[in-house]
């Protein structure tokens, strides 16, 4: 009879963990490869590594990517909770060694604000009492000038600019997505060159999300066919849902409209298009408790929306 199976002498460490956690989101070893800023090989080996050490099989392999097993699914679900718990012991921790107080004034876009602002002023109010939060909305170069001449305390933006006196925090990689009013789209996928045939609505060419895409679009030889042109999230979105057109956003943009059932949703792929969510916030300000809590509660919303689904 075989002996029983003792249980691995080993302690994983976070970096291992989050390594895995990122593979299982992405699924596709080097989409995870690319978030996490290593290399893929080294990101394989981690992986290789993490499964030899429990002796178990984490992921089924194919040519179109990685799925996760059984036990690598029990696996992310304690990660997340390890996680999790390392982010409320800091902020315990932190509120008794020296209450974090004074205002945080925090920029975030519309959408994905909406779904981050209620639970970190519920979040902040019940943890951290003597922090006062304000909420300026505003879209990535507004919020990029805002920081820098001290406006705002703390962002919430898409691709911060790289600056020696700039802090980020990456929350997620979102892709680009095409979005259509409710049953407009019918293929799961679709390739830029096919998205960018279809009449779209899409802000001026100095939105900086319209640059991102034509750059994409002028690599495979091809441009969007942009049919009107709109300078505001909340009319672009309204033309869609009325079937005047398409457009391309994050599925963040989207959130609220995806979930009520007005707006569908789906992925651009060859190429993907990718766009970083951060934190952002100036290095001479991060010294101060305050801005690191309510960061800190940021990235844990966001990590929770997506953990649920709701943020993909």
């Amino acid at each position: 009879m075989a002996p029983d199976r003792k249980p691995p002498d080993w302690e994983p460490d976070t970096r291992t963990l989050r390594c895995f956690v990122t593979v299982a989101e992405e699924r596709n070893i080097t989409r995870a490869a690319s978030r996490l800023h290593i290399a893929q090989p080294a990101l394989s080996r981690k992986i290789a590594s993490l499964e030899n050490d429990l002796d178990l099989v984490l992921f089924d392999r194919s040519v179109r990517g990685v799925e996760l097993t059984p036990a690598g699914k029990i696996l992310l679900d304690r990660a997340y909770g390890i996680f999790g718990q390392l982010a409320q012991t800091f902020h315990d921790v932190t509120a008794k060694a020296d209450s974090p107080k004074g205002t945080v004034v925090v920029g975030m876009p519309p959408t994905p604000g909406e779904f981050i602002a209620p639970p970190l002023l519920r979040h902040i109010k019940s943890a951290f009492p003597d922090i006062e939060l304000r909420f300026k909305e505003g879209f990535s170069r507004e919020l990029e000038n805002w920081l820098l001449a001290g406006q705002i305390g703390l962002a919430v933006m898409h691709n911060p600019p790289v600056r020696a006196d700039i802090s980020s925090q990456e929350l997620l990689v979102e892709k680009l997505h095409l979005i259509g009013r409710a049953g407009a789209l019918d293929k799961e996928f679709y390739t830029l060159a096919e998205a960018a045939a279809l009449p779209l609505i899409m802000p001026s060419r100095a939105n900086y999300l319209r640059i991102l895409a034509d750059q994409h679009a002028e690599k495979i030889g091809c441009s969007l066919n942009v049919v009107q042109r709109v300078d505001g999230i909340w009319h672009l979105k309204a033309l869609v849902r009325d079937g005047h057109g398409f457009t391309l956003l994050t599925f963040g943009g989207v959130l609220t409209e995806f979930h009520l059932g007005t707006l569908t949703a789906a992925p651009i792929t060859e190429p993907e298009v990718i766009w970083r969510l951060c934190t952002a916030t100036k290095r001479d300000q991060r010294s101060k408790m305050a801005n690191r809590v309510v960061e800190d509660a940021i990235a844990d919303i966001v990590q929770d929306l997506v953990a649920r689904g709701i943020w993909h």
